[in-house]
């Protein structure tokens, strides 16, 4: 049976970037690959040389499809497999790797103003 696996990734756009997303359909989600696409459309690439890969890196289940589809969370690496300028998360995976034995805390912090 065939799912849908709607890969996600954050893009290149200054100075806030949107999240992107394209649907692959796959036989099964144990076996995601590395995904290409047109880096010119996301600010990721110029025209002349735009190829940049989708890695999977986590995948969950999709909550508005539902059934057995998914969705899957990649970083994204140029054409020669190196990382690319806007795959933040390259950085915060070594870091993880180096601090290994320690027990990292993440934390989101949200703001609000009210207006009368």
């Amino acid at each position: 049976m065939s799912i849908r696996a709607e890969y996600i990734w954050i893009d290149g756009t200054v100075p806030m970037p949107y999240i992107r997303s394209k649907t692959k359909i796959v036989d099964n989600a144990s076996d995601l690959p590395i995904w290409g696409f047109d880096g010119s459309s996301t600010n990721q690439a110029v025209g002349n040389d735009s190829d940049c890969m989708l890695n999977p890196v986590c995948m969950v289940p999709d909550p508005i499809r539902g059934e057995d589809d998914i969705l899957v969370m990649c970083e994204v690496f140029n054409a020669d497999g190196s990382v690319h300028k806007s795959n933040t998360r390259a950085a915060l995976r070594k870091l993880s790797e180096k601090f290994s034995g320690e027990k990292c805390w993440f934390g989101i912090e949200q703001e609000y103003t009210f207006f009368d």
